[in-house]
């Protein structure tokens, strides 16, 4: 990834820095949407299993590509409008809940041509369908996570997206819904951590 980012940022005549000069709490406004403690994103979606390999990397573009979609145009989030300090108390105010999509439908500087494309867009997305593929492409890569394998899974018909959406009144009872997220099943402690001191004893014990 870092890679694709420089070669972004050489086409375009970018400077890529890790932070502004002098400013080395930048840093923390960019991993608030990767850390564990306070990221909104990344970890939430993707959890914290080791992934390698061409296939897993396109299930992770999947993932990516329909969450990118369902967060910036189904998910409102809170923004800071204000903030007071009156001694050792500090008052927040924030905006109203809005989605990404609606702050940029509210904002003046936005064209009006990219209002319309992204209306239009909207009006094409299924909420339900999305989820839907960001639970299935969770699903392979906690499959390659755990056994660096992917489970075969048909494309997702009609009829299933009806069955994922009736699931969902009853997700909460199984627990974690992100298959990423689910503590895998480990296996059993067979073998022995020492010596067994009744090695030589138990030939004798078998013939009696």
């Amino acid at each position: 990834m870092n890679q694709s980012v420089l070669d972004y940022c050489k086409g375009r005549g970018l400077v890529q820095t890790r932070s502004r000069a002098y400013k080395k709490n930048d840093q923390a406004w960019v991993e608030q949407k990767n850390g564990a403690v306070n990221g909104a994103v990344v970890r939430r979606l993707v959890g914290y299993g080791r992934l390698s390999g061409v296939d897993a990397r396109n299930a992770l573009a999947q993932l990516y590509a329909s969450s990118r979609l369902y967060i910036n145009f189904f998910q409102p989030s809170f923004k800071l409008k204000s903030k007071t300090r009156d001694g050792a108390r500090v008052h927040k105010v924030y905006l109203a809940p809005a989605t990404p999509c609606d702050r940029l439908l509210a904002h003046d500087s936005v064209e009006p041509a990219i209002k319309e494309k992204l209306k239009a867009q909207f009006k094409g997305l299924d909420p339900v369908r999305l989820l839907q593929e960001m639970r299935t492409a969770q699903q392979t890569l906690s499959d390659f996570a755990a056994h660096g394998v992917r489970a075969e899974a048909a494309p997702a018909g009609e009829s299933d997206i009806a069955v994922f959406l009736a699931s969902l009144s009853s997700a909460w009872k199984e627990g974690e819904a992100r298959p990423t997220h689910r503590k895998q099943p480990k296996a059993k402690h067979w073998w022995r951590s020492r010596v067994d001191p009744f090695a030589d004893a138990w030939p004798l014990i078998g013939k009696r």
